[in-house]
Order: structure tokens, then sequence, then C-alpha cells
């Protein structure tokens, strides 16, 4: 059908002047602001309120205590066959931190009824069509095919195969004095993955962007205390405010900011924030703090959540020792910005391949891959997939946004298609292409056997390989598209 993982992981999921001088110089004695739960700014404490009050009339109950999710997705169903497989995955929700975020998704900013659209009407449409289909005889041979291929997937392990092929997505809702609603949670289409329908028939739009923010960030948070005084006085200096807190993670920083040829690409990561905090209002960087834990806050922002595109938006990250604020910086997806939306290349005009070099540790393994060449590093490559072994990222030209998932509690086990679900991989061909500057590019041709075969199919793909010599010491790296 019209959803699948893909998509999802693609998103994959997946995610900030006048008062700098005073917040770059704090003591060691920062304040938190009394009473401020869930990390609010006190400029978003009565829009939150109302957010909640709206849904506690949407849903039809008072002091919504918990909420459950209840999320069907169905595979197959391609070419008018009944083959349709149906996931289903709970998520249970009972912190006031997190009512406050649902609440702002689903009735927050200027969220409209749906149920006159033209993206409800497809979306009854569809839905019509799908349960003319799921009356029709199984195709048993294909289906079991997508049911073995979903067994063996390591992708879907919080997700159950139901007996039956009827999508019931619902949220539950239930009050602190016991009362329980449940509402469908139908099918979406165009601008949103899914529709929220009371008992009313008032219909609220979830764009798949909030969905995958509820699966896999808001589900795993809750709050975690008050507002640092400073990080709401240096957002408030920018002319923003903080909505509410997102997740908070400690994260032990490293003795040096290298990343080893074979690291995970947090000490990566963690370089890129220390130079843009050195570049922008923190000029100390993360130099005091090596060896050291630190914590990692992430905010959402009124006017970045306000934008239309929510590709567009940014989310805050705040640094902190203990109560001290020691940086802040903007996330888009998985990538560093300087608050005004600058990248470090912008700030500094160092091209990041350059950059890279800088920060990659000249250990013996890359001493072992200088000694290869282009061809032989791809064939390594392939070799390294073929056997599932992610040391396959360390011949690629490192990526600081890969240590996204060592840093962020929301980001870590998420699943990587292209290690933990192929069977395996074989190089049939490879052949030189042309040169671009210091970069060659080969064509290889490349039979890839997958576990889960929804989300790609086994076949010969054409993948195009682009090589790099990063210098003495560390040899070619590759990138490919």
């Amino acid at each position: 059908m019209r959803k699948n993982l893909s998509k999802k992981l693609a998103i994959s999921l997946v995610l900030f002047s006048l008062a700098i001088p005073q917040v770059a110089c704090q003591s060691d004695k920062s304040q938190k602001i009394p009473g401020n739960r869930y990390g609010q700014s006190q400029n978003a404490i009565e829009e939150n309120d109302a957010n909640i009050k709206a849904l506690e009339d949407f849903v039809g109950i008072k002091d919504i205590e918990s909420i459950k999710l209840t999320l069907d997705e169905s595979i197959g169903g391609h070419g008018n066959k009944n083959d349709i497989v149906v996931l289903e995955k709970v998520i249970n929700m009972d912190d006031k931190g997190q009512l406050v975020v649902l609440a702002d998704i689903i009735m927050g900013g200027n969220k409209k009824d749906q149920k006159d659209s033209k993206d409800y009407k497809e979306a009854r449409d569809y839905m019509e069509t799908y349960n003319k289909l799921i009356k029709q005889p199984v195709d048993k041979a294909s289906r079991d095919v997508f049911v073995k291929s979903i067994k063996s997937s390591s992708l879907r392990k919080d997700q159950i195969i139901k007996d039956k092929s009827e999508l019931k997505s619902m949220i539950s809702f239930k009050s602190a004095s016991g009362d329980k609603v449940d509402l469908n949670l139908e099918e979406g289409s165009g601008n949103f993955d899914n529709f929220l329908v009371n008992k009313k028939g008032d219909v609220r739009g979830i764009t798949i962007e909030e969905m995958e923010f509820i699966d896999k960030i808001l589900s795993a948070n809750k709050d975690n205390g008050e507002l640092s005084f400073d990080l709401e006085g240096y957002v408030k200096g920018k002319g923003d405010y903080i909505k509410y807190r997102i997740s908070k993670t400690d994260v032990k920083i490293p003795d040096r900011l290298q990343e080893p040829t074979y690291g995970d690409r947090k000490n990566l990561y963690l370089a890129y924030v220390d130079d843009m905090l050195k570049n922008t209002d923190f000029k100390d960087g993360l130099d005091k703090y090596l060896g050291q834990t630190l914590s990692f806050e992430r905010y959402r922002l009124k006017k970045e959540s306000s934008k239309e595109d929510p590709h567009e938006e940014n989310y805050l990250v705040g640094i902190f020792s203990g109560d001290k604020l020691v940086g802040a910086y903007k996330s888009k997806f998985e990538y560093v910005n300087s608050f005004d939306g600058k990248s470090l290349e912008n700030l500094t005009k160092v091209k990041y391949k350059d950059w890279v070099k800088g920060k990659m540790a000249h250990d013996k393994d890359a001493a072992e891959l200088e000694k290869l060449s282009p061809e032989d590093l791809i064939k390594k490559f392939v070799d390294f997939q073929s056997s599932r072994d992610d040391k396959q990222d360390g011949l690629k030209i490192a990526k600081y946004t890969d240590g996204t998932r060592e840093i962020f509690i929301e980001y870590k086990n998420m699943p990587n298609l292209f290690i933990d679900d192929i069977k395996s991989a074989k190089l049939l061909s490879l052949r030189q292409h042309n040169k671009i500057k210091e970069s060659t590019i080969y064509i290889g041709k490349v039979d890839y056997k997958y576990n889960d075969e929804t989300v790609r199919k086994s076949g010969i793909y054409e993948e195009k390989f682009i090589v790099t010599n990063l210098g003495d010491g560390l040899g070619y790296r590759l990138d490919m598209y």
C-alpha cells in the first residue's frame, strides 16, 4: 500500500545579538525558573495550556492523565492483490510533558478542521478501496513471502503481525478519574499521514513528520524539570522563545575530539559542535569539558515551529554542565547550524572535506587503508557489506551527522538499513567513469540480497562510488550516490 518503511526512514527519520555577551560569560551558579516544568518558556505556558484545554474539548474528557497510541501499518496490496500484512505497534505515554507536546501537535498553531478538505476525502476514498481489497481471497503464497521477510527483519522489532488485515489505528485517552475515550486515527492523504477523528466527526490532520516525531522522539522522553534561566534569556535575546523541551541526554565528552577510522562518529559530531560554538557565541567551545559529562537538551522554538514547511524547522540544542549553560546551537534533522541558520562551512569558508581531514585520527587502521587503491577500497567496502560488518562506514568519507545517534537518546538504536538488513552483497563489475577535481567516479554493479524485502527488493543495482584521497596518513575514502 501507500505507506512504507523506506519513506519513514528517509524522514527518519529526524529536530538553535543582544544577550550573547552576558550568556556566554555566566558564572557556575546558573538558575532555573522555579515551577516551570516541561522546559517551557514563560511566554509559552499560556499557549501550551490553551492547547491542552483544546485537546480535552476535542477528545471529550478533562484532566487527561495517560495516552495510548495503537499504530497499524499495511504492507503489500500492490496490483489489486490481497497479500496484505498489517503490523501493529503500541506506544504508551503517561507524562504531563508528553501531553504538552502532543496537544501542540494536534491542536496547536494553525491547525484546522479537515473534515471538508480534499485530502480527507481522498483518504476516505482510499480506505473504501482498501476495505474492498481485503475482502477478496487472500494470495497466501505472496503474503507468506512478506511474513517471512518481516519476521527476519531487524527493522520491525517493535511491531507485531496482526491476524486480520483491517487497519484500526487509534489514540486512547484516559483521565485522572478513570474516564476513557478511543478516537480513530484514520489513514492520511496528501499533506497528512493520519487523521484523528473525534466523536462529533471533527478531524485533525497529523503530518508524516509529526507522526515520526511522536513515534521516535516523544514516546522516548519524559519531563526533565525546569527551564534554564540562562537559556531562556539567550533565546529571548535572539527574538524567539522556547515552546517546550523535546529530550535530554547525558553525553560523555572524549579526552580528544579526534575520530577513529572505524569510530561511531560521535567524536566527529562533537568536534563539529565544538567548532560551531567557537565560531558563534560560546568562544570557549568544549575545551574545558573534555573528559567530562555534559547534558544535551533539545527544544522546540516558537518561530521555527511556525514555519509552513516542516522540513525547514530547526530545533534548539542547549548544552549544560550541571545547571550552567555552556553552549547552544540549532539543529535541522542531524545537521548543526548557528542560531541564524549557517553551517560551519558558511562561517569559516572551509569546505567540509577539508575540515574533516583535520579531525580524523591517523591510527593504524588509516595507515592500512592508505595502502589500498581506489578499486581495492571499493571491493573491500562491498565485502564488508556482505559480511554485515559496520566497518564499512569507516571506508566512507566520515559524516559528522552519523554521530547523531550516539548523542541524542531518541536516535539511539535506530536501524541502519545498509548494515542491519543486508543478507549478502557481491560486486559483479566496476569501471572508472570520470574525474572531478581530486575525486574519481566509479560505476559498479552490485548483487544485493536483503532480509526485509518490504523496504528494498533483492537484485542487481548500479551503484556510483565517488573516491577521494584525504591525504598522507589517511588514504582514499568513498561516497555513494
